[in-house]
């Protein structure tokens, strides 16, 4: 799924901010030529009044066929924005035409309804509404932001999109261009290679290792496979809503009702079947020219549903989630100056829940960067955070709660997340206290299970040095 979804569903998304220090009071400063003193003048700076922070409420809104979305109001607003999730995504493809999602996803906006493909982009633009598709492993999605004056055309055209997409062959032609474009660009990018050769190594036939596209199955796939997609996924039964914006539910009701009443009942979606991955510590390398290699390493992890999953999101805050604060980023990078970048972060898709990590590092420099990384996995397991590593990480993830609410269609996105990880419609109010509740000695035991040196898997790309 998209990176705003996944990061918002668990409120793991960072941002790093660098700060600004100003003068401390005391700074020496040139007074003349030839006479220097310490400055007196101290800056008094205005009161702050606090702006409190208001958690919204989450209403259910169902139409008397059974449509349902779950809407937060903003009155202060113009914008209203639509968040349609639909289970089963890349990975539901079938394996000869892998690529399946991503192209029908691409094609929705091409076309729809009466309009062809300029005429639609022509009235987008014109009212201001923005429309978007896409695919992740587990879900289809299709984005929706309007001014609330355009909102009766926009749901129509969401409705004409999801409903009646043209499929046009010119249009069908282009988009396997720009794919087949994609696939030779990525086996020049040492990133893409890693992350492909990650997902072959380790799913291996499970679903989630097809998530990459060849020429030959793009070129597989044909208008009646992307109408077949669109009827079996595309469903009432399948199908989860996150609105947010200036509309009532009221309001919301006959447009939820319009839009999606003609869609099909029942989806024919195969669920993915779960896998846990074997891994063992050890390192793949592939050799690529050059200069710094890709780096992905990583285990199993910690379901989303798992009673553990609060302390794991703070575990791997304080080790590498953290960026700046992490400790992986403190002795690979400020430490010792090894990698141009490392971290980690929780992969919760739910067939196969994971903890990976990534690093980029010079080829001379590389092996040393993955024995501190090594030695830094096994420590944390054993030991676990400090007290204050807990305590920072909590202010942390706690603090910037807030900003999941800054835009309407981050809000749907994220309320189309909770819904689609069973989280409950009063989420939002028990978010802070389940993070505080979190103790040390459950972060330590936490960081025992979700930490295993024994099965830290790497995949390199690259020409490093001693490895």
């Amino acid at each position: 799924m998209k990176k705003l979804i996944l990061s918002l569903f668990c409120f793991a998304f960072l941002i790093h901010a660098e700060t600004v220090s100003a003068k401390p009071s005391g700074t020496i400063v040139k007074k003349s030529a030839s006479v220097r003193k310490e400055s007196s003048f101290r800056p008094v700076l205005p009161k702050i009044k606090p702006v409190p922070f208001h958690i919204p409420d989450v209403q259910r809104v169902r139409t008397n066929s059974g449509i349902e979305a779950w809407l937060i109001e903003e009155k202060e607003t113009p914008v209203i924005a639509v968040s349609v999730l639909f289970k089963g995504g890349k990975a539901a493809d079938p394996k000869r035409l892998t690529g399946l999602s991503s192209l029908a996803m691409s094609l929705l906006d091409e076309g729809a309804g009466p309009y062809s493909a300029e005429e639609l982009s022509e009235i987008l633009s014109e009212k201001a509404i923005g429309l978007s598709f896409g695919a992740s492993s587990d879900v289809l999605y299709a984005d929706l932001e309007t001014l609330r004056k355009n909102k009766e055309e926009a749901f129509d055209l969401l409705r004409m999109t999801l409903t009646s997409p043209r499929f046009e062959r010119k249009a069908v032609r282009r988009m396997k261009e720009q794919m087949y474009a994609a696939i030779k660009a990525r086996k020049g990018n040492p990133n893409a290679v890693a992350s492909e050769r990650w997902a072959k190594l380790v799913y291996g036939d499970h679903p989630y290792g097809r998530s990459f596209p060849t020429k030959s199955s793009v070129r597989a796939i044909t208008r009646a496979n992307l109408r077949r997609l669109i009827r079996d996924r595309i469903t009432r039964d399948n199908m989860i809503i996150g609105v947010s914006g200036n509309i009532s539910a009221e309001e919301l009701k006959p447009l939820l009702e319009k839009t999606f009443a003609g869609l099909p009942e029942k989806s024919r979606v195969k669920e993915i079947p779960p896998f846990t991955p074997e891994l063992s510590d050890r390192i793949d390398v592939l050799s690529m020219d050059v200069p710094q290699s890709a780096v992905l390493f990583g285990h199993k992890g910690i379901a989303r549903n798992d009673p553990d999953f609060y302390a794991a999101l703070l575990v791997n805050y304080s080790f590498g989630g953290g960026s700046f604060a992490a400790r992986l980023f403190d002795a690979v990078r400020e430490k010792k100056g090894l990698a141009y970048s490392v971290g980690t972060s929780l992969n919760i898709s739910k067939a196969s829940p994971m903890i990976i990590g990534s690093v980029g590092s010079d080829n001379a420099k590389l092996a040393d960067a993955i024995k501190i990384i090594q030695e830094q996995w096994r420590e944390m397991a054993q030991n676990g955070p400090t007290e204050q590593e807990l305590k920072d990480a909590k202010t942390y993830i706690t603090g910037v709660f807030p900003l999941a609410f800054t835009s309407s269609s981050g809000l749907a996105s994220f309320l189309a997340g909770m819904q689609y990880h069973d989280l409950g419609i009063d989420y939002l109010h028990k978010y802070n206290d389940m993070i505080n509740a979190v103790t040390l000695e459950q972060a330590k035991k936490t960081a025992a299970r979700l930490l295993l040196p024994d099965s830290l898997f790497f995949v390199v790309v690259g020409k490093p040095a001693n490895l």
